[in-house]
């Protein structure tokens, strides 16, 4: 279904990004917008991982005890259609791109899924009454979020008394920590993305906003190590054209190379970190 959107500049460069960066999307990740999880000295494929990633969400919203969940930033819908498949849950996801929202709604018919539901919407701002979701996720999405405390408030309206959240996000440490150098290419990075909410998600700070949004019981969970070789498989593919980023110095217009190269040492470093917040209403 389509909802009206409040148009803005920032959305528009959102949906520019993910148009430009559609085929390495589809060629490298096979439609999937998210990372793997490689468990601890198991070796395993890239598509196994991606998998054991949308199954920690499973795991970590309880999906077995919940019916009505709210997939925030959906994307191409490969993980709401994975967990409506898996623990037979309706899922209402939504997506400010309509280009992928198309994508993931042809894939649930061709796949003949039936309870999950693709929507044009601004998280931020969704047209749904109070307190009706039983869980919200989201992967990887929130950093595009230009006013992050009030897409908290949002989904904090929209969860049911008892109901619970998780959300699979980037963190990075304070300005500071980086050098002059790390600091430039990851606000170009930043701009090329459109993901200026990431500078708001510091390290140990982003659960204190969850908790100034009224969430309860909030729980943080490092799994830097593993996602780091999900990262490193797309950084040994793109050295190549990350080559051609830097001499011409095109980080903002192609930055998924300097993301796959660059941020890889911040993640070996510490200095960008991935973790998934879990927290009750």
């Amino acid at each position: 279904m389509v909802y009206k959107i409040q148009e803005t500049q920032h959305i528009e460069r959102v949906r520019n990004y993910y148009f430009n960066s559609r085929f390495g999307y589809k060629y490298l990740l096979w439609g999937s917008q998210h990372f793997g999880f490689y468990p601890e000295n198991e070796h395993i494929s890239e598509k196994e991982a991606q998998a054991l990633m949308q199954d920690l969400i499973g795991e970590k919203l309880n999906l077995s005890n919940f019916k009505i969940v709210l997939d925030a930033g959906c994307g191409r819908g490969i993980v709401a259609i994975y967990l409506a498949n898996k623990f037979d849950c309706d899922i209402e996801a939504i997506d400010i791109t309509s280009m992928l929202i198309d994508e993931a709604s042809i894939k649930a018919r061709n796949l003949n899924v039936k309870n999950v539901n693709f929507s044009l919407m601004d998280y931020s701002n969704t047209v749904f009454s109070d307190n009706y979701f039983d869980a919200i996720y989201t992967m990887e999405t929130l950093c595009h979020s230009t006013d992050i405390s009030k897409t908290l408030e949002e989904f904090y309206r929209l969860l049911k008394k008892g109901g619970k959240i998780a959300l699979f996000e980037y963190t990075i440490a304070k300005d500071n920590e980086f050098s002059a150098n790390e600091i430039g290419m990851l606000r170009k990075v930043i701009k090329g993305t459109a993901t200026e909410g990431l500078l708001k998600f510091r390290h140990g700070k982003f659960q204190d906003l969850m908790k100034e949004a009224g969430f309860r019981k909030v729980e943080t969970s490092d799994i830097t190590e593993n996602v780091l070789p999900s990262l490193n498989r797309l950084r040994k593919y793109l050295l190549i054209p990350y080559v051609f980023v830097k001499i011409t110095s095109s980080y903002k217009k192609y930055p998924d190379p300097t993301i796959a190269v660059e941020w890889y040492k911040l993640m070996k470093k510490g200095l960008w970190r991935y973790n998934i917040f879990t927290a009750y209403k």
